[in-house]
């Protein structure tokens, strides 16, 4: 009975305990379901910071479904908190990870600087979107982001008046730079907007000083509302000024048809007194659709701002209104090479007439990229404007001063003081609207570089463009019209068979080369260097010697290479001379060689040394067994000899004449004084001044080796001995 009584008593409360969880169960759907809609709602009136309060909860313990969880990724992403988009699009299951959100998980990656994932996450979302003209131009990024972070084209840095909160929307007004902030300026009521709880923007400026800048303030009372004032964009003379503010009716907001406070775009004249009259709204607003960003040209003519009104390309577009007698003309739309599927904002147009302006919908480094478009014919060309100006992060508002070389813009990059910040920027290389060509010009057959060899461009009716030449590299680099489609590259150089090729410059050509077949010529090519650190020489002489044929010569090039062309089934001796330097020379010859030229320093030490009071150099003089005289076949050296001296007229030297131990030290003493002299006598009887040698025997006192009285040696060690020498003693 006491078990029967315990056993009812079990099941009587495992019963309880059941329809207990149960009843918590049904609660827990009940609150979920409430916070599921209380963050949907928080999250469709663009409040994504209070959004994310109510679904991270749920997602933490695992209640947020998939379908959910791209809300919050993209909340984050709309607050910048960029890696935790990241996670939440990871956790999303594969199969339930389409459209926008598959989309904006490739955006995250690229904020993230994983271009490689981030490519591959497109390339899905392209499959079912084909049409997208976003990911069409984003898909396979990462060559052209690879491209664009090789070359640093700006130099940054970040200004000192930044604050914590955002600071953006940089222009330059006479003696300061207004700029648009978030920081406080009520200290007794803040007012905050739900899209980040943060302050309410406002229009500051700050004196410009020589390196810094002065305390920011309030730009002017008179443009102060109750939500968001800035940017502002103020004509050349100053006196109208064109703000960006939310719409409102006093202290009661007014809202467009779809329930959001849209931007508007209002303009206020300068007063005698220096005020500003009361921002009145622009014909061209409607409540129903955002207008702001507006930027006025330098002749007052066209208003360029941003708008997601009808008729665009997708999310906000860069429009535009003309004035006229009668007022502003309605928005005219940039089109489709400006706009895309994405986001086009802050247009600036520079004094070439250049636009510039943000955009996430062309291709670049992650967020919102700074892009410039040139205008022909109605036809616009877009450029991303590289890097570092451009970052994985947004990068926005550009202002560019008069000089077209410095100026403003903003970014929530890392390492800055707030949420946005202002940086400052020098163009150290602007992009270009002209195609590139860049081309080497080689050997076909050894691939030798063609230096200092003319190149014609030709047009599709063979008309001459440019004539350029190959530098030192064989480069040849250029810029053609946007136009151009086709271009001819003909060259007709020395010892090749003439070269042409049609080459398609419908895209920039970086890595063309024009390999020219060599003639069937003799000839060598190489680099004179000096000792003993073997860097090259430039402008060197070198003559060709033959008994068969002409002499012939050269001076070797600034880059201190030289190309010669020889004659076949020839001996040369080749003589190399430059002032200060003593003479080098070698032999070569072309007998049983093969056509073509020939590098020489592979098989010829080409080196010469430099010409210094007190260095010496060895010269071989042949003399007959105990003889004096001087042989003429064995005059070669003595004659690069008069010629340095030619080529130096100041400098004096010393020819000393030494022979071996073998004799005796008298005799030894006698005949290297008289080989001295004679090869000195040699010297002046062919011009040089007497005044300029001395004669000097040194017998065996100076032997540069063992070989001694009494030593026994070899040949080739006492041959070591009898030597001449010339040593600098004046310059």
């Amino acid at each position: 009975m006491k078990l029967t009584s315990l056993l009812i008593i079990n099941l009587l409360a495992l019963s309880i305990s059941a329809q207990s969880q149960t009843y918590k169960n049904k609660l827990d759907s009940l609150i979920n379901s409430f916070r599921v809609e209380q963050a949907s709602k928080a999250y469709d009136n663009l409040a994504y910071a209070k959004a994310i309060r109510r679904y991270e909860p749920m997602y933490q313990k695992g209640y947020l479904a998939d379908s959910l969880k791209g809300q919050l990724a993209q909340a984050y992403l709309k607050v910048n908190e960029t890696l935790k988009a990241e996670t939440i699009y990871a956790a999303i299951d594969k199969a339930d990870l389409k459209g926008d959100d598959l989309f904006f998980y490739a955006q995250a990656l690229k904020y993230n600087g994983k271009y490689a994932e981030a490519d591959r996450c497109m390339a899905r979302y392209l499959d079912s979107h084909q049409d997208d003209s976003r990911a069409v131009r984003q898909n396979n990024a990462l060559p052209t982001i690879q491209k664009i972070l090789s070359e640093e084209r700006y130099l940054i840095e970040e200004v000192d008046f930044n604050s914590a909160q955002s600071d953006f929307g940089a222009v330059v007004v006479g003696d300061k730079v207004a700029f648009t902030s978030a920081r406080e300026v009520d200290v007794v009521i803040r007012r905050e907007y739900a899209w980040k709880e943060t302050p309410y923007l406002n229009v500051f400026s700050a004196p410009i000083k020589e390196h810094s800048y002065g305390s920011p303030k309030l730009f002017s009372t008179d443009l102060k509302s109750m939500y968001h004032d800035g940017p502002v964009s103020i004509s050349a003379d100053g006196s109208v000024l064109y703000i960006t503010r939310n719409t409102f009716n006093n202290l009661i907001g007014k809202k467009g048809g779809d329930g959001t406070n849209h931007l508007t775009l209002m303009t206020a004249q300068r007063q005698s007194d220096g005020t500003w009259s009361k921002p009145e709204s622009l014909p061209f607003n409607n409540a129903n659709y955002s207008t702001g960003h507006g930027f006025i040209t330098k002749d007052n003519q066209r208003l360029y701002f941003a708008s997601d009104r009808e008729g665009g390309q997708g999310g906000s577009d860069i429009w535009y209104v003309k004035r006229t007698t009668d007022g502003w003309t309605e928005p005219i739309n940039l089109g489709a090479e400006v706009n895309t599927e994405g986001d086009e904002m802050f247009p600036f147009i520079d004094d070439e007439n250049k636009l510039y302006f943000a955009s996430n919908g062309h291709l670049g480094l992650g967020g919102l990229d700074l892009f410039v478009a040139s205008e022909k014919n109605g036809t616009y060309q877009v450029h991303n404007m590289g890097y570092p100006i451009n970052s994985e992060k947004d990068d926005f508002s550009l202002f560019l001063s008069e000089d077209g070389i410095n100026g403003y813009f903003a970014s929530n990059r890392d390492g800055g003081k707030g949420d946005d910040d202002i940086y400052r920027f020098k163009i150290l290389n602007a992009v270009s609207f002209r195609k590139h060509l860049k081309s080497r010009l080689l050997d076909k057959n050894t691939r030798q570089i063609i230096a200092h060899t003319p190149v014609q461009l030709k047009d599709i009716d063979g008309h001459i463009i440019k004539e350029l030449v190959s530098d030192a590299e064989g480069m040849i680099e250029t810029e053609l019209p946007l136009e151009m489609t086709d271009v001819t590259l003909a060259v007709d150089a020395v010892d090749y068979y003439p070269y042409a090729d049609e080459v398609d410059v419908s895209q920039d050509v970086d890595e063309h080369e024009m390999e020219l077949i060599p003639l069937p010529v003799y000839g060598i090519y190489g680099n004179v260097f000096l000792l003993p650190d073997l860097t090259p020489i430039p402008e060197v002489s070198l003559i060709a010697e033959a008994q068969s044929s002409d002499r012939k010569s050269l001076v070797s090039n600034s880059d201190g290479t030289f190309k010669m062309k020889l004659e076949p089934d020839t001996d040369y001796d080749l003589v190399f001379t430059k002032k200060e330097y003593f003479t080098r020379r070698v032999q070569y010859s072309t007998v049983g060689r093969d056509t073509g030229y020939v590098n020489v320093n592979e098989f010829l030490e080409l080196e010469m040394q430099k010409a210094e009071v007190g260095k010496s150099i060895e010269i071989e003089i042949l003399y007959d067994l105990g003889k004096w005289n001087i042989r003429e076949d064995a005059a070669t050296e003595l004659d690069d000899m008069i010629q340095f001296l030619h080529d130096n007229p100041t400098i004096k030297i010393e020819l000393g004449s030494h022979t071996d131990a073998r004799g005796s030290r008298t005799s030894n003493q006698i005949l290297s004084q008289r080989r001295a002299e004679s090869a000195v006598k040699y010297m002046v009887e062919r011009g040089i001044a007497a005044n300029r040698i001395q004669a000097k025997g040194y017998g065996e006192t100076r032997l540069k080796n063992r070989c001694a009285d009494g030593v026994t040696c070899s040949e080739e060690e006492h041959q070591a001995n009898r030597r001449s020498e010339v040593t600098i003693i004046e310059m």
